[in-house]
């Protein structure tokens, strides 16, 4: 069973606020499928969308749309890059609670279609590229983004997640048409999905593989010939975790799975609570511009690393501050690493 994030009750609290607020991007929207009214939302920055690119952004289990725009930042991407993001709901399972379907058999929602079609409706209601369509998700959300990089590769052209794992049917089952990059962040001591085993409740949620079993089969299969680990600057200490990221690349179609392993880390989203070394949602960003900016399958890394924007500015305990003359501030920067500074007088 998954950690729950909000209650129901709540949940439909913040729908209708949501709904009404203007400044949450182009507001609230529903969708038909499989004769299910699906709700979502949608937030696109200002100019063109022709071509823009287009991020689905999955809540975890019990959790909602809502939550996961409230805490992991995509606001600011979509400002600052020119990104479009899509806040699906997810429906009620077998037991009530707002869940995502990734063959997971706890109902009958067919997630996978509503998904795909709803993306592409918006590539072609928008004009968003079809070849910068991205999902990534928390939790429950990054085990349906793994089943999307199994059987819609072709819609969603790489992939993410955060404290998720695959499906025992997806372990069993996945044989994509075609492989698309993928980027996983996990806390080593995640007592809802463990790193080593997925979730310890078994089957449907977990069935033995854990983070490092998973990116075997996706490096197995995009054929990836070279590895490397490096280790994240520990600047925030206090957080009690580190983070180490690890690259597994040299596929002949450019594909790569990057991992980023944070040391300690419970079921968390970093940056937005536990670790504060990495801002997870800037990572995935950063890997999914570089495949729009390569191509579908010529991932050119190295665009994660060059020119870097500051984003943040923190003080030694975290907290969002100005960056004064003279005080030690934590500068976090849009590929994800954060550097100690004093900023010299005007």
């Amino acid at each position: 069973m998954m950690k729950f994030e909000f209650s129901g009750l709540v949940l439909a609290i913040l729908f209708v606020f949501i709904g009404s607020n203007s400044s949450f991007g182009q507001g609230a929207f529903t969708f038909m499928h499989d004769g299910l009214e699906r709700t979502y939302f949608l937030e696109i920055p200002e100019g063109s969308t022709e071509g823009m690119p287009l991020v689905f952004a999955l809540h975890g289990y019990s959790g909602g749309a809502i939550t996961i725009y409230s805490y992991s930042g995509w606001s600011d991407i979509s400002a600052s890059e020119g990104v479009a993001i899509c806040y699906p709901q997810g429906t009620l399972d077998d037991v009530g609670i707002p869940h995502w379907n990734a063959n997971l058999g706890i109902s009958s929602t067919d997630d996978v279609g509503f998904l795909t079609e709803l993306a592409l409706h918006l590539q072609e209601e928008y004009g968003f590229s079809a070849e910068c369509t991205f999902s990534c998700g928390f939790s429950n959300g990054g085990y349906m983004s793994y089943t999307l990089a199994c059987e819609r590769p072709d819609v969603f052209r790489a992939v993410g997640s955060v404290a998720g794992c695959m499906s025992a049917s997806d372990q069993v089952e996945c044989n994509p048409s075609e492989v698309v990059p993928v980027i996983h962040v996990h806390g080593t001591l995640d007592p809802t999905v463990n790193y080593d085993q997925g979730s310890l409740s078994g089957p449907p949620w977990g069935g033995g593989w854990g983070v490092v079993d998973i990116m075997e089969f996706w490096s197995e299969a995009m054929g990836t010939t070279q590895s490397s680990e490096t280790p994240i600057d520990n600047v925030v200490v206090l957080d009690l975790t580190t983070v180490d990221f690890i690259r597994n690349y040299g596929a002949p179609g450019g594909q790569e799975f990057h991992h980023y392993r944070v040391n300690g880390g419970l079921h968390d989203w970093p940056d937005a609570w536990g670790n504060q070394d990495i801002d997870a949602t800037a990572l995935i960003w950063e890997f999914f511009a570089s495949v729009c900016a390569a191509g579908p399958t010529d991932v050119d890394t190295e665009l994660l690393l060059s020119e870097p924007v500051l984003i943040r500015v923190l003080d030694l305990l975290g907290r969002e501050v100005e960056d004064l003359p003279g005080q030690l501030r934590l500068h976090v920067y849009s590929d994800g690493t954060v550097r100690k500074q004093v900023r010299l007088a005007d």
